[in-house]
Parts: structure tokens; C-alpha cells; sequence
């Protein structure tokens, strides 16, 4: 998990990235400059955001780091009046820590943030078909089945390219180990069972089209 920390105090910001870094990645910024060049830039889980920066209040940040909604904000600020607590959530912070903080407590919030975060991912909604990639089960809201861990990395790339409105190409698929792996190597045998496991759950809105000469599409209905 990224972690992004803005604090002015020096001494404070190099003990949180000293802890931190242990069990995350972990940038730093000690003003609002600094830290807009590098949310502009880079992706982050988590921003730890001090109110009290020197060219300015942190709340102005919260706007800009919450246009990726996924992103959670923790403000850790030692002002502990109700309206700047107040501030800092309605302009979008998900949680209001007050200094002193204990390096304990925020270790632990981070990884409690980091593994809801992977159990998320393992979990994905596929229109009315739910893929477990932990268990390697496909289901609807009435049946669900088991299904071959290479189907399941197949079936996600091909969710994934959809989102980005694109084909799963065939030479992605020759590429792919655990493809080559599997009992089913033979790419169009992968994706004929990938079909009949989604017909045999009765989806009306997941389909598999081919792609002549290039790939494959996955096709969500709406």
C-alpha cells in the first residue's frame, strides 16, 4: 500500500516515515507545494494530511486528493475544536486523528486500511456475476460454482480491458503462465469452458465475443 505523508515538523515526519516504511511505501511532503507536484503525479492508498502546513491549511488539499474517491484522507492535526474537525470532514476526509498520535494506533489503522483494501480486490462484480479470486468461485445471486484458477485470471483480464473499453488480444493469453500451466492451454478450449461456466449460472448480461483475428471481448450489460 502507498502511503502519502504531509507534516510540516521535520523531526515528526521522518519518525512516521521511519515506522511506516516497514510495512509500506511511504512519500513525503512538508508543505501544500511540494505535496500538490506530487499528487499530480503519483497514485497514492492513503494520504496523512497535517492541517497546519507553512504556506497554507491542509484543507485545501482534501478537494484535489479526493477526485480519486478510493483514496482515503486521514487528517492527524493537534487542533481538537469541533468546527476544524467539522471542516475537515465535510470537505471530505474519511477520518480526524488528534496529535499526539501513538505510532501503534497509526500502524494499525494503515493495515487494517491495507487488508479490507485486498480482500476488496479479490472480490469483483462482473455485471450480475460475482468473481471470488480467493476461493476461485463464480456466482449470481442464485448459484455460484467453482472454476479454474486460469479461467479466473482470465476472466478478470478480460473485465479489466473492458473497463478500459479495449480486447483482450491473443498474444496477452499466449504470454501468460499460468495459461500455459493449465490443463486447458489451448486458448479457445480456455474460453469455451469460461462460456459454459457463465451459461450454466444463467447470466443474462455477461457474454464473451470473439474478436476475429485478434482476441477476445467481454460484453456487460447494463
Amino acid at each position: 500500500m502507498k502511503v502519502l505523508i504531509i507534516e510540516d515538523d521535520k523531526k515528526l515526519l521522518m519518525t512516521y516515515k521511519r515506522i511506516l516504511t516497514c510495512n509500506f511505501f511511504v512519500e513525503t511532503a512538508s508543505n501544500l507545494l511540494d505535496a500538490r507536484k506530487i499528487i499530480n503525479n503519483e497514485d497514492f492508498d492513503v494520504v496523512l494530511l497535517d492541517i497546519m502546513l507553512p504556506d497554507g491549511k491542509g484543507y485545501g488539499l482534501i478537494p484535489s486528493i479526493k477526485k480519486k474517491p478510493e483514496i482515503i484522507v486521514i487528517v492527524i492535526s493537534a487542533l481538537e475544536e469541533e468546527a476544524t474537525r467539522r471542516m475537515a470532514y465535510e470537505m471530505g476526509a474519511d477520518d480526524y486523528m488528534i496529535k499526539p498520535v501513538t505510532l501503534f494506533e497509526l500502524e494499525y489503522k494503515l493495515k487494517a486500511i491495507s487488508k479490507r483494501r485486498k480482500n476488496e480486490n479479490l472480490i469483483i462484480r462482473i455485471g450480475d456475476l460475482i468473481l471470488n479470486l480467493e476461493d476461485l468461485t463464480l456466482s449470481t445471486a442464485h448459484s455460484m460454482i467453482t472454476i479454474q484458477h486460469s479461467q479466473s485470471i482470465v476472466l478478470k483480464m478480460l473485465f479489466d480491458k473492458y473497463k478500459e473499453n479495449d480486447i483482450l488480444h491473443k498474444n496477452e493469453l499466449n504470454n501468460l503462465e499460468v495459461v500455459r500451466k493449465s490443463d486447458n492451454f489451448r486458448i479457445h478450449t480456455l474460453m469455451s469452458r469460461l462460456r459454459k461456466n457463465i451459461e450454466e449460472l444463467e447470466s443474462d448480461r455477461v457474454f464473451i465475443e470473439n474478436v476475429y483475428g485478434k482476441g477476445y471481448r467481454l460484453v456487460v450489460m447494463k
